[in-house]
């Protein structure tokens, strides 16, 4: 496929950032676009991102590159790598390019389960929660919804803030980190839980996994160490990945070098798929073949800063992700994507 020309646009990101919206135009006047998301907590691992105000810049450059010739997502995305470019012009390039080229066969979509965030904390929301993320594991997009929305009139009901975070997660000022975990088993006694505990916001050392994990119905613990603490992943996998998934997210930053030393040093059982960590999809699909041949559960997020794309949702069911993170039943840029599953035959 040949590109003919490549624009970006400055468009603003959930927090109010500027974030670049990148356009293709193709042969035959096709067009294709995609934007990019950034995260709010991100790893030290992640690609470097262009400030906006080389955008332009940047893009001039790919012009020059890309322009008249044939591409395949592979030849584009080795050559995007091959230049110093932010990996947040790289993506949006190479998104938009996936997007045009990739036609999902509907017969064969299997959907993945939900990661509903109910509470969130740390940089995201409600300090006094220094877990990040507190979600529910959902089969559904109507039992998501309805478990939002029953959460919310508890809250309302018990006089809690039903204010919401970063990401469209309940934050209020009222709970902490066992009040939470309470709330959740008073409303879904029934439900497993989805912690991301961000490395514990900063070093909070009151937290015993062991025993969360014995009280309460964990069915996965996310970065519960910083990205250099091999050793304590390797433990905790060893004593409780029979029973609970340990995911790596600023751990491995979507890239395959560092998943794979976290598949040998037996840190974890899953990981989680950032495009935007890495700078391509190329390399996202590289970070994806080798987590599923170390037998790893993919977890495909959105970030912090969101945007109203949805191409992220595709790329999930596309590599055929065990499960996905597209935060609460709240906030327009998460519930874009929760429209685009349902578009796509989620019930």
């Amino acid at each position: 496929m040949k590109i003919n020309r490549v624009t970006v646009n400055k468009i603003y990101a959930s927090g109010g950032s500027e974030t670049p919206e990148v356009i293709l135009e193709l042969e035959n006047n096709l067009k294709s676009f995609a934007s990019v998301p950034a995260g709010i907590s991100a790893g030290k691992y992640e690609a470097i991102k262009t400030a906006p105000e080389n955008y332009s810049r940047q893009i001039t450059d790919i012009n020059q590159l890309l322009i008249g010739k044939d591409w395949t997502q592979e030849t584009l995305d080795k050559e995007l790598k091959a230049h110093t470019f932010g990996g947040n012009i790289t993506l949006a390039v190479s998104a938009a390019f996936w997007r045009f080229s990739f036609r999902m066969p509907q017969a064969s979509v299997r959907f993945p389960q939900l990661f509903l965030l109910a509470f969130e904390g740390g940089k995201h929301g409600n300090s006094n929660l220094t877990i990040q993320e507190f979600c529910l594991l959902e089969d559904s997009l109507t039992q998501a919804r309805s478990d939002y929305l029953k959460l919310r009139q508890y809250l309302s009901d018990v006089t809690a803030e039903i204010t919401v975070g970063a990401e469209g997660g309940f934050s209020p000022l009222s709970l902490d980190n066992i009040k939470a975990l309470e709330t959740i088993g008073i409303n879904f006694p029934q439900k497993k839980i989805a912690l991301d505990v961000a490395d514990t916001f900063a070093g909070d050392q009151s937290l015993d996994y062991p025993q969360l994990i014995s009280h309460y119905p964990l069915f996965s613990l996310e970065d519960p160490y910083n990205d250099e603490d091999w050793e304590k992943w390797s433990k905790l996998t060893a004593d409780v990945g029979n029973n609970v998934l340990i995911i790596g997210d600023d751990l491995t930053s979507t890239n395959p070098e560092r998943i794979k030393k976290a598949i040998e040093l037996r840190a974890l059982n899953a990981v989680v798929i950032k495009p935007n960590q890495i700078g391509t999809i190329t390399d996202s699909l590289a970070a994806v073949k080798t987590a599923r041949e170390g037998n790893l559960k993919i977890v495909v997020s959105h970030r912090g800063e969101e945007t109203n794309d949805t191409w992220i949702v595709d790329f999930a069911l596309a590599i055929g992700a065990d499960y996905v993170k597209l935060g609460g039943f709240a906030r327009g840029e998460r519930i874009a994507k929760y429209n685009r599953l349902k578009e796509l035959g989620m019930n």
